[in-house]
């Protein structure tokens, strides 16, 4: 199969405290909506071959499932831009490609083995915006369609294919959860409250791409049990987890642009060391254990550390620095925060 430069980068797209100036973001409480956002479903006379027949969706829009609105009130559009995602972007790639599928379908079809600075540089912004788009933005769909191609056989081999809703919902629940966890390690944490919030808002997210909600969960408690179950029965350790936690502490990759490849000489081991021990650091026990990662009282007494310093340290950073974008400038377009 010939594929476009578009089609071979799909899978980036798969797998990335009070401050004063933040004006009148309130911490909006879950509504319900009975919005039918059927027509944006994927229709299944769509010419999507989804592998696995058993798996093929019915598209299915759940009215019984509890949603909050994503807008100026919401807790995503205040935290889904939040520079401390930055530190949970090994995390969020590492709980993806954990996934049979996921990693198999970097192997076959992703340029993160050639340039993984380049790929965390083409989908972050384009997941974060999406967080921000209307009804009338294509790009949520956009983001849907690059998968459409995406298939091929895992090593035991069944087929795969990306466009499979509970495949592509793992991805997105990793993405929802992010937030959550990032106030954990880094921030006040949410209150019970403000999680069902976050959760709910994921929903309307992951409406947006008009995919099947068949796997889709509305509450707190079902994201942990979701995360807890994929666990268990699914997440393995794979190829591609061996590269981002091991071979790219010996094996110099492609520089991150902006950086000169003679300063990216002297740097690169120390700067990959800290990043893979700080991925490794922000996974649980259960998951440094599938990934085979070696972790010591003394990693974690250093984490603890770094945890405290990032606390303190970002509510006093200039708001352009607490805020990446494109998120950033929609913010500030509101009046949300000012630079």
């Amino acid at each position: 199969m010939t594929q476009s430069t578009e089609d071979k980068q799909v899978n980036d797209e798969v797998n990335e405290s009070p401050v004063t100036e933040v004006k009148s973001v309130e911490n909006n409480r879950t509504e319900d909506t009975s919005a039918d956002t059927s027509k944006n479903a994927v229709s299944s006379n769509d010419e999507v071959d989804y592998g696995d027949a058993s798996k093929v969706p019915n598209i299915h829009k759940a009215d019984g499932l509890k949603r909050a609105p994503l807008d100026e009130r919401s807790l995503m559009w205040r935290y889904g831009a939040d520079s401390r995602i930055q530190l949970l972007r090994g995390y969020t790639g590492i709980m993806q490609n954990m996934h049979p599928a996921i990693g198999q379908a970097l192997l076959d079809h992703s340029k993160f083995f050639d340039e993984p600075f380049a790929r965390l540089e083409r989908s972050t912004p384009q997941i974060i915006e999406s967080i921000f788009s209307d009804e009338n933005d294509p790009l949520p769909h956009r983001i849907r369609d690059y998968h459409k191609h995406i298939k091929g056989t895992l090593p035991n081999g069944k087929p795969y294919h990306s466009m499979n809703p509970e495949i592509y919902y793992w991805a997105h629940a990793t993405f929802v959860y992010r937030i959550i966890y990032m106030m954990d390690l880094f921030g006040t944490p949410f209150t019970p409250e403000e999680r069902e919030q976050i959760v709910q808002e994921g929903v309307t997210w992951w409406e947006k791409y008009g995919m099947s909600d068949r796997p889709v969960v509305d509450t707190y408690q079902g994201l942990v049990d979701l995360i807890k179950e994929t666990r268990e029965t699914v997440l393995e350790c794979n190829p591609t987890i061996d590269f981002a936690l091991r071979t790219v502490l010996h094996e110099q990759v492609k520089r991150p642009d902006g950086v000169s490849q003679k300063v990216w000489d002297v740097i690169w081991k120390p700067v990959m060391r800290f990043a893979v021990w700080s991925t490794i650091g922000t996974l649980e026990p259960e998951d440094r254990k599938i990934v085979k990662a070696e972790w010591t009282a003394k990693d974690q007494a250093l984490f603890t550390v770094f945890r405290q310093a990032v606390k303190f340290i970002h509510p006093r950073l200039p708001t352009k620095m607490r805020f990446m974008e494109p998120g950033r400038s929609i913010l500030v377009k509101k009046g949300l925060i000012t630079l």
